[in-house]
């Protein structure tokens, strides 16, 4: 309608003869437009789905749901949630989604079972149209070295936590239980990826701030810590939870599952509903503790156990001294995130009988207290716990008579599991095995045993060869380099031509790294122009029958990970277990920094692993760190290095690969199917800088610092042109390398020979067959250096001529030059901005 409207416009207009009539004609036309506009917005609002209205069912569905949390973050948004997916919503329509994880990890205390259960009933009550959905994190026990760090055990405690719900009264009609092992084995290529995109946008501080998950302090790190926050960020948005309802010692990395969001720009951020954390038993427990028996009640405590343990607890009448306060300020200002509190209502009483009463006892709607009072020996009935705790106070109720009340209540609450794990013959296996796990010791590993080795195998998936020699393909960029080219040639010669040789392109290393803004398409194209460019400059180095490449099999880093994700990630987590975070840091590192880059150091020892090489060719920058590389005098005794390169420098990587081979994989029984790998690193290839470095950011300008793969052949005149090149300097000398590299004179005996023409005047035509011969010349003056550069700047156009045939033969490799120059349009106009 307005498109006609604007088009008789136009045509009318056409045929005006004086401004007045036009401003007239204008003035009527813009009234039927702007009608015609507001008619149409009326139609829209009438065609619209009115909103729904807050019922009183909805608004009892919010305030009980929020009685489960010492905190919502937020309560408006939970409250919209309700309404788009909660009661009255199609049945057939998305419900609300729930989620907790719980970490199979020992004997169930009574929070993680009766409270859990109050507070499940209560988010899934009839017609909430809810969901929750228990996530058993058995890798996350594994990754926390529980049960010893046995997967079978860690399953069978998983198992053992289901039966205590069934039995402790939570109805699992709106329940679901999923296994974090098989779900994220079975669905690698969406779970992993997401891991990955969440670790790429937070340093190293915001995920120690996590700690606290993990009851770890933050200076007492493993590496595979730092992946446990970033797993349970994943399994957000993996289960796809609408709320988090876990617990209060959980809100740090909830709350990092809401700060993700606003990174990787998604509307919906979870709710966070964190439910209060039980004081323990003793005096100054901040919460219970597993490996304290007697901090806590257990589900399957027996009638004694639990008068045993209520009597001797603390039970103080009045406000704790305000030593203990300012103890616990002091580790809050120490800014160590294991010693903060895990409570968030303010209280300085801290008595866990009277806690037990109020989050226990009292929590279930229409729950009430009886226990004798000064009043009525005989028992008085509470129905309000603010009257318990008054009286309580008032000393009304003494400390004997409210853990004998409460004596009684926990045993009347319990006494249904204890019949379940008598009766049920399945749940009281469950129980026995759980009860010798805690009571086993580990035991001292025979000499002659070999431990057990998680890991991808690539050659027996038929992947690779074995004895194979692997190089790393680099950090993908939006300006790849021939000088990346030449050193992914020079990493590949090291081995014999009779070896058989491996090019890992690591996308997933690149998407963790954050390479290209994560973008995988761009870390595609950027693999694309590498191989096209390498096969291309191969065949001119080497000519077609003894070219490298044709030896050399290529792998994607996530297509071979996919072919036994479970054990890979196991071997990258065992990895981690293994050092401390600070030591796969190095000294390079800082907390500012992306803790992508430790998820992607030892994602490569995963890597090796996996390949199982004879042989390893690195750089010593192999994250785009180029701090990373460090003397270290300490790893240099067991780094295996080729024989030449004992007195280099040593990567972060290749100290890390070689001292997990000598703690973990050095068994007799190993040694002969997991040798250590011989490493080199590269420091053989040619430098091919056009000029000297600049110490300025500002300004390099990478585009007249290296010849590209994608320049074409008029830049191998024009790049030279402007290279440096300063008469009688050999020390820095860009056409001499370049002449010595493209014109083949570092082929030894095997060299044809370089022809320089120059004019009869200026000594004729001079042809060399070494380097020494041409910096000889060079640095007395008998070579020009505009004869010099005349002479590569041919050769490179030569060689620019064949690599960009080779990218435009090439399909992928050609729509990766206009994806990568697109990008970098982009880029600098952001940066404008």
């Amino acid at each position: 309608l307005l498109w006609g409207i604007s088009s008789r416009s136009l045509s009318v207009s056409k045929g005006l003869r004086t401004p007045s009539t036009a401003n007239s004609r204008h003035c009527r036309l813009t009234t039927k437009i702007t009608n015609c506009q507001d008619e149409l917005n009326t139609m829209a609002k009438k065609d619209a789905p009115p909103p729904r209205p807050w019922t009183d069912d909805l608004e009892s569905d919010l305030q009980r749901i929020l009685t489960v949390g010492e905190e919502c973050i937020s309560p408006k948004e939970l409250q919209s949630l309700i309404l788009s997916k909660g009661r009255g919503t199609p049945d057939d329509g998305p419900r609300i989604r729930l989620y907790d994880g719980f970490e199979p990890s020992g004997r169930m205390h009574i929070a993680q079972g009766l409270l859990k259960s109050v507070n499940v009933n209560k988010c899934t009550a009839a017609g909430t149209h809810s969901t929750f959905c228990f996530w058993v994190a058995d890798w996350f026990a594994l990754m926390n070295d529980k049960m010893g760090g046995d997967l079978h055990k860690i399953v069978i405690v998983g198992k053992y936590l289901i039966e205590v719900w069934k039995a402790a009264g939570m109805d699992l009609s709106n329940v679901e239980f999923r296994w974090a092992s098989t779900e994220i084995t079975e669905n690698a290529h969406i779970y992993w990826p997401i891991m990955l995109d969440v670790a790429r946008r937070f340093n190293v501080t915001r995920i120690k701030k996590c700690c606290q998950i993990m009851g770890r302090l933050e200076g007492n790190l493993t590496a595979a810590q730092v992946l446990y926050p970033l797993m349970q960020c994943t399994d957000v948005f993996f289960l796809k939870a609408d709320i988090c309802q876990l617990g209060v010692d959980q809100r740090k990395v909830n709350m990092l599952a809401r700060e993700y969001c606003d990174a990787a720009k998604k509307k919906y951020k979870p709710v966070i509903l964190s439910h209060h954390m039980l004081y323990g038993l003793k005096k100054g427990q901040e919460k219970m503790s597993k490996s304290d028996p007697d901090s806590a009640i257990f589900m399957e405590d027996t009638v004694e156990d639990v008068r045993r343990k209520i009597t001797k607890a603390y039970c103080p009448t009045a406000d704790e001294a305000t030593g203990g306060e300012s103890k616990e300020t002091a580790a809050a200002e120490e800014g160590d995130a294991g010693k903060e509190s895990m409570h968030l209502t303010e209280d300085t009483l801290k008595n866990p009988i009277l806690d037990y009463v109020q989050h226990i006892v009292m929590s279930p709607p229409g729950a009430t207290f009886t226990c004798a009072t000064s009043a009525a020996l005989e028992g008085h009935t509470y129905d309000k716990y603010d009257d318990v705790k008054s009286d309580f106070l008032s000393g009304n109720i003494s400390p004997d008579q409210l853990k004998d009340g409460l004596i009684e209540s926990l045993n009347t609450l319990l006494q249904p599991v204890r019949d379940h794990f008598t009766n049920d013959e399945t749940a009281k296996g469950l129980l026995e095995q759980v009860r010798e796990f805690k009571r086993e010791t580990t035991p001292a590993v025979s000499e002659d045993e070999a431990p057990k080795v998680f890991r991808l195998d690539l050659v027996k998936e038929g992947v690779v060869q074995p004895n194979s020699h692997l190089v790393m393909a680099p950090l993908p960029n939006s300006n790849p380099t021939m000088q990346s080219a030449a050193d992914m040639l020079s990493k590949l010669k090291v081995a014999d031509a009779a070896t058989p040789k491996v090019i890992l392109l690591r996308d997933w290393t690149a998407l963790v790294n954050n390479a290209l803004d994560a973008d995988v398409k761009l870390i595609s194209a950027y693999h694309a122009i590498l191989l096209a460019t390498l096969r291309a400059l191969d065949i001119h180095l080497h000519g077609e029958t003894n070219a490298i490449m044709k030896n050399v099999t290529i792998v994607l880093q996530s297509e071979a990970i996919l072919n036994d994700p479970s054990n890979y990630w196991i071997s990258v987590i065992n990895a981690g277990r293994h050092f401390q975070l600070d030591t796969v840091m190095g000294d390079g590192m800082k907390d500012s920094d992306c803790v992508g880059k430790v998820i992607g150091r030892l994602m490569m020892i995963g890597d090796v692993l996996g390949v199982n090489p004879k042989s390893i060719a690195l750089e010593l920058d192999n994250d785009g760190d180029d701090a990373a590389a460090a003397d270290i005098s300490s790893a240099m005794a067991n780094v295996n290095l080729k024989e030449g390169n004992e007195d280099s420098t040593v990567s972060v990587e290749a100290s890390l690969i070689q001292e997990f081979y000598s703690a973990k994989l050095s068994h007799p029984s190993l040694v002969s199917i997991l040798p250590v790998p011989e490493i080199t690193h590269n420091t053989s290839s040619p430098n091919l800088s056009l000029q000297q470095p600049r110490e300025s950011i500002a300004h390099k300008q990478e585009i007249d610092e290296y010849f590209l793969t994608d320049d074409p052949k008029v830049n191998g005149k024009a790049k030279m042109k402007k290279a440096f090149c300063e008469p009688g300097n050999i020390d820095f000398c860009p056409p001499i390398e370049l002449l010595t590299y493209f014109g083949g004179l570092d082929n030894g005996s095997d060299s044809k020979g370089v022809t320089i023409s120059r004019s009869p005047e200026n000594g004729g035509d001079v042809t060399y067959t070494s380097k020494s011969q041409v910096e000889a010349d060079f640095q007395s003056g008998a070579l020009h250096p505009g004869d010099l550069k005349g002479c590569i700047s041919t050769i490179m156009v030569d060689v620019l001529t064949k690599t960009s045939e080779a990218i435009k033969m090439d399909g992928d490799a050609a729509k990766g030059v206009k994806a990568l120059k697109a990008w970098e349009k982009k880029i600098v106009k952001q940066k404008k901005k």
